[in-house]
């Protein structure tokens, strides 16, 4: 088993305690597991972004410049150590 740092990036307009959560993740996890994992670690986070042991329909989860959910990248295993931006679609900006 290898083990990955995985670091959420939560944009300002997601009202939260913390702009970034942070932890470690193993190869033998998906992307959404890993995600699921980490907002799991902060109460208010979790309440806003999860519902039914997936993400929140109306955010975008982007990493090296790619959405994670519309390209179907969150299923994929984790490999590398990865940043994600998560979004909201009505960001305002």
């Amino acid at each position: 088993m290898i083990k990955y740092f995985l670091t959420l990036h939560l944009h300002p307009s997601i009202p939260s305690d913390v702009n970034i959560l942070k932890g470690e993740v193993t190869n033998e996890m998906t992307l959404l597991e890993g995600v699921i994992l980490l907002l799991s670690k902060n109460k208010n986070v979790s309440d806003l972004l999860i519902i039914n042991n997936d993400i929140r329909p109306g955010y975008l989860l982007i990493a090296e410049k790619i959405e994670l959910r519309t390209t179907k990248k969150l299923f994929n295993k984790i490999g590398s150590n990865l940043e994600i931006k998560i979004i909201p679609i009505s960001h305002g900006g």
